[in-house]
């Protein structure tokens, strides 16, 4: 962190703090103290205030935006988080859709990586609640598209509530796309309460059903159960996950993908518009 003599005023101060905290995922208060020049009383009562907005969480001697059993990740540091990973296990994962499937998304960052890729199919309708998506999907024009509306959550970018699970209960899609916080043993968790009752409601859309689970998720807990593996019919992981774990995973009823390593950055293919 270095200091930064044009930051002024707390708005300029909370976008300073947030983009420190999103690069690096922790910051420390004498850190932001003596970089913004102010007090540390200052940046306390700021932290609170980006607390209180859930922007971030305050730990001891700071703030971060890293996930907890109560507290999912900032958006954009998610989106950055293992982003190898998540690319590797999208890559496997697009060769469950047919031309002409019906496909669900949630709004997790996982199943966004599957977006560039979907501009292969001749034709398909998807299916999604997450902003980000939509606004990738609407440039294909080879692609229907369905918007699930309800009310907009600002931190994850997605329609949750009510209208949305509605929307989803009148639905049925030829697979879903999935993702979630945590698994520990068989069970899957999820931090935030609104997101689960909708990733419930996806889930039960979908015939077939897949679950997108980078290795760091696996062992970890999280406040609310989503449900069980079983619940699924496919997992799509990358190729860090242990192999205790993976060994575990194989014998449930389930059929457990391993994605090829992640592509050197050189030789990683460009986006399209998907």
């Amino acid at each position: 962190m270095t200091p930064n003599s044009k930051v002024r005023g707390k708005l300029a101060r909370h976008e300073f703090i947030l983009q420190e905290a999103q690069q690096d995922g922790t910051v420390h208060v004498e850190a932001l103290a003596e970089a913004l020049d102010v007090s540390r009383m200052t940046i306390h009562r700021d932290l609170d205030e980006l607390g209180r907005r859930g922007l971030l969480r305050k730990i001891r001697g700071g703030a971060s935006v890293m996930p907890s059993t109560q507290f999912e990740a900032d958006l954009e540091y998610r989106r950055r988080a293992r982003l190898p990973e998540k690319e590797a296990i999208a890559r496997t994962a697009v060769n469950l859709i047919d031309d002409g499937d019906v496909v669900l998304l949630d709004d997790s960052t996982t199943s966004l990586q599957l977006v560039p890729l979907l501009s292969r199919f001749e034709e398909l309708t998807v299916i999604t609640n997450f902003l980000i998506a939509i606004d990738q999907l609407r440039a294909c024009d080879r692609i229907r598209m369905i918007c699930l509306g309800g009310l907009f959550d600002r931190r994850s970018a997605s329609f949750v509530g009510a209208l949305a699970e509605q929307s989803v209960a009148g639905l049925a899609a030829d697979i879903v796309f999935l993702s979630t916080s945590a698994l520990q043993g068989q069970t899957l968790y999820h931090q935030d309460e609104s997101q689960l009752l909708m990733k419930r409601a996806l889930r039960r859309a979908g015939q077939r059903r897949v679950l997108l689970l980078d290795h760091a998720k696996i062992g970890r807990r999280a406040l609310y159960r989503l449900g069980e593996v079983t619940e699924f019919t496919h997992m799509v992981v990358d190729p860090g996950i242990d192999d205790s774990a993976l060994a575990a995973l194989s014998e449930l009823e389930v059929e457990v993908m391993v994605a090829e390593p992640a592509l050197p950055s050189a030789a990683r293919p460009h986006a399209g518009t998907g």
